[in-house]
């Protein structure tokens, strides 16, 4: 990152992911759609599989499962600025936002499509596992990382199909 850079650098989720969350919504609101046009038409269907709590909890998690990957690809995936990292991943409820100075290194396997960063918080060492395929300008995000980390003297180390920028 360049100290005369003040703006960050936003990384967007790449199209698919959006359209993925999109296709799980359309889903749910379809079997919820049967299911309800089922009870309606035949109410003796509620004793059976329809009347089973888990058939709607399965439903629910449908939904639930669709609008965390629609509504969380609204908003950038990553962003890289003077003061550290921002990321987003999917599988968390909150994004994290991880200063440089308390970043401790990374971790991709190669060839890989995930990155884990290693940082310290005020509980201990930490991590977050970023899946680097659904950033838009992966290569990118990556360069701009790796160069800023290796500009802070992180050193890079490889342990079989592992690659590391850890502090020395």
């Amino acid at each position: 990152m360049n100290s005369e850079q003040q703006e960050p650098v936003r990384f967007e989720f790449r199209p698919w992911v959006g359209r993925a969350g999109l296709s799980i919504l359309l889903t749910a609101a379809a079997v919820t759609s049967v299911m309800i046009v089922t009870l309606i038409a035949n109410t003796s269907s509620r004793f059976g599989w329809l009347g089973e709590p888990f058939v709607w909890l399965y439903v629910a998690t449908l939904w639930a499962g669709g609008a965390r990957v629609f509504l969380g690809s609204l908003k950038t995936v990553a962003e890289v600025s003077r003061e550290g990292i921002l990321v987003r991943p999917l599988h968390q409820l909150r994004s994290r936002h991880i200063p440089w100075d308390h970043l401790l290194g990374t971790e991709r396997m190669i060839p890989g499509d995930r990155m884990i960063i290693y940082f310290h918080s005020p509980r201990g060492m930490r991590f977050v596992a970023f899946n680097l395929n659904l950033v838009r300008g992966r290569k990118s995000f990556e360069d701009l990382i790796e160069g800023q980390l290796l500009q802070m003297g992180f050193a890079e180390s490889f342990v079989g199909r592992s690659r590391y920028l850890s502090k020395r």
